[in-house]
């Protein structure tokens, strides 16, 4: 109710008993005289007086249901706006459970299906045994069976862990049970880090086996030399093997510290333009004395002006150890060639090869650069060497971006073929 619409009935009241007054006054004056119309006068303001009166309660009723409005209205604001900001807070929610790396699927109290992201989906339909829809039916997959178990008997507790092996792959599934009796599964595909952690097992007990040979050999010639009175001739020859052995050690700290440069700390290595013709000529001086004595012949069509962006150490301990390798396994009277098979898509695909003796099992070609692996273990062991030569080739082909695999050669010997980048 506007102001002025409340001056308009006031003006019309006041008008009416106005009016009412003056014929009332005037039929009395004309009766009984002055003292009726005093009478009437006095009634006049009285009623004025009332009337007034209600002007003011009515005003400020409508004052109070105003303010009232205005703070609904305020009220109403703040609710919506609290409403748009949990929406966008739900959304920021399921746009981080979307790109999560776990699978989660939350269910109701009733076990429905509230909400799944993508992933999940995924791990499900890797792992279940049945065609079985995303609703209250999934829980009936065979590989949710210890974690129904968990929900049915476990009245007091709140989290359930566990483990599913299916299609070849392991993933880790957690229960968190909420004071509603909702409920999540998360859901991780932990085979690469199984596969790790078995690999870095693997890697320490193959350490430790490959340091116990030569420190066992070296602590048994020392303690000779120490409790036997030896003539100089013995003397040397077991001095002269525990040196042998010191050298086993040290060859294989030294491409144990490379593979963990390479693993852990490649950003710090440093690339700059290396000549690859002139890295192979450098390979060839460092080790012709040791090809000259078991009569192996090297040599190289790499063009002069083959040019590669990387690490100058890496690069040259590809060409190395792939060449020791030749020494320590394919026998004497034997050619090692190195060849460009072709350059494509700003790549040059090498082909190292030998003709030696080669493997004759093909299985143990794809276990080849794997760490401390031995097609032939009484043999490699007694061909020296640290074992992880062919692994640091692999390591250090893939820091330069690029590939590399092993076949068995046209006629024998093996034959290496992978691929570095060109500078651009």
């Amino acid at each position: 109710m506007t102001k002025n619409f409340q001056r308009q009935l006031i003006l019309a009241l006041f008008m009416t008993l106005a009016a009412y007054a003056l014929l009332f006054g005037i039929i009395i004056f004309e009766q009984a005289g002055n003292r009726f119309l005093y009478g009437a006068i006095a009634i006049f303001i009285i009623n004025f007086v009332l009337i007034m009166s209600i002007r003011r309660y009515f005003n400020e009723s409508i004052n109070q249901l105003k303010n009232l409005s205005d703070i609904q209205d305020r009220n109403l604001h703040k609710i919506k706006e609290n409403e748009k900001r949990l929406a966008r807070e739900k959304g920021k929610l399921f746009m981080h459970l979307q790109a999560s790396a776990e699978g989660i699927c939350f269910f109701n109290a009733d076990k429905t299906v509230a909400f799944y992201n993508g992933l999940f989906l995924q791990h499900f339909n890797l792992i279940s045994h049945n065609s079985v829809a995303v609703g209250k039916e999934i829980l009936t997959d065979e590989c949710f069976n210890a974690a129904v178990t968990f929900l049915n008997n476990s009245a007091n507790e709140d989290y359930f862990e566990t483990h599913i092996i299916s299609q070849g792959r392991n993933f880790s599934l957690h229960m968190n049970v909420f004071g509603d009796k909702s409920f999540e599964i998360i859901l991780v595909d932990v085979t690469t880090r199984e596969k790790s952690r078995r690999l870095k097992q693997e890697m320490t007990g193959n350490i430790a086996h490959e340091l116990r040979t030569p420190v066992t050999s070296i602590r048994g010639f020392l303690e000779i030399l120490l409790n036997n009175n030896l003539p100089e001739e013995k003397k040397h020859d077991y001095t002269k093997r525990a040196f042998l052995q010191t050298q086993v050690l040290s060859e294989l700290i030294s491409d144990m510290s490379l593979l963990t440069k390479i693993d852990g700390k490649a950003d710090a290595l440093q690339l700059e333009n290396v000549n690859i013709s002139q890295l192979i000529s450098k390979v060839y001086a460092d080790m012709s004395s040791a090809l000259e004595e078991k009569c192996i012949k090297f040599s190289s069509d790499v063009p002069q002006d083959i040019i590669i962006s990387g690490n100058p150490s890496l690069l040259y301990s590809i060409f190395r150890n792939l060449t020791e390798n030749v020494l320590r396994h394919a026998g004497s009277n034997v050619d090692i060639s190195i060849k460009i098979q072709e350059i494509y898509d700003g790549r040059v695909y090498f082909i190292f090869a030998d003709n030696g003796k080669g493997i004759e099992d093909e299985k143990h070609l794809s276990r080849l650069f794997e760490r401390f692996y031995r097609v032939d273990k009484g043999r490699t062991r007694d061909a020296g060497g640290s074992g992880l030569g062919l692994s640091i080739v692999k390591n250090a082909v893939f820091f330069h971006g690029g590939k590399i695999r092993v076949r068995k050669g046209k006629d024998k010997g093996l034959e290496f073929l992978f691929s570095l980048a060109l500078v651009k």
